[in-house]
């Protein structure tokens, strides 16, 4: 599994310094005899107010490769599993969308898409994917106040709007909408989910938070800091 660079705690939302043995742990469950090797990441958010775990697993072949040098401490060693196949977070549970986009910031109908999209990613990638596409749609509609159509003549729109939406944003949003769109066959009225895997979904999932963020938490925190700061210049203006 990915160890990033800078991790936003899925619980407040916090971003943080990833430093192996800080701010993280990676530990590896192999035994030579075995034909499978574990690999155990745990993220612990340092924010004083938080203090909250996630722990993520990975299982593969091994053996492992590793990267840094043990020191005593495996959990300072990243490792990386050969022909993973299966990879799963626990905590926070993937049951259910991340409780930090769960606010009045976030609509609520927006939020509902989101969670049904991550309560489905391993029952049914496509119905996952299929949702994600409609809180996709949703966010776009009231991020930038468009009227509700066609969901490529709404990308099409922003895609004019001289550099306020970029590229890669662009980008992941088309990749979306060929995703989890409905294909009409030609010769009846029967509607068919296009096919998605469980990657594709889970990637779909990580689109609409990083833009829930983007959009939505990071902007209402910023007018939450200028109200603030208006009103400490009043009181002194007073």
């Amino acid at each position: 599994m990915k160890i990033e660079t800078v991790h936003r705690c899925p619980y407040c939302g916090y971003m943080y310094q990833v430093v192996l043995g800080q701010t993280a742990y990676s530990n590896l469950f192999s035994d030579p005899g075995a034909s499978v090797a574990v690999h155990s990441l745990i993220y612990v958010c340092p924010h004083i107010a938080c203090g909250k775990t996630e722990v993520a697993v990975d299982a593969g072949s091994p053996p492992a490769s590793q990267k840094g040098r043990a020191d005593g401490d495996g959990h300072k060693v990243k490792y990386e599993l050969p022909n993973v196949f299966f990879s799963a977070r626990l905590l926070p549970s993937e049951a259910c969308g991340k409780q930090e986009f769960k606010t009045p910031d976030v609509p609520e109908a927006i939020f509902r898409d989101y969670d049904e999209a991550c309560r489905l990613l391993k029952a049914s990638p496509c119905a996952s994917a299929t949702y994600a596409r409609r809180c996709l749609q949703a966010m776009v509609r009231k991020k930038f106040k468009l009227k509700p159509g066609k969901f490529q003549n709404e990308i099409k729109t922003l895609s004019s709007m001289n550099g306020t939406v970029r590229q890669e944003v662009i980008d992941a949003l088309e990749r979306v909408r060929r995703m989890g769109k409905f294909r009409a066959m030609p010769d009846d009225d029967v509607k068919v989910l296009v096919d998605v895997n469980y990657d594709e979904a889970r990637q779909t999932i990580d689109v609409i938070e990083a833009l829930l963020f983007d959009w939505f938490l990071a902007p209402a925190e910023r007018d939450k800091r200028v109200g603030a700061l208006k009103a400490i210049l009043e009181g002194k203006n007073a």
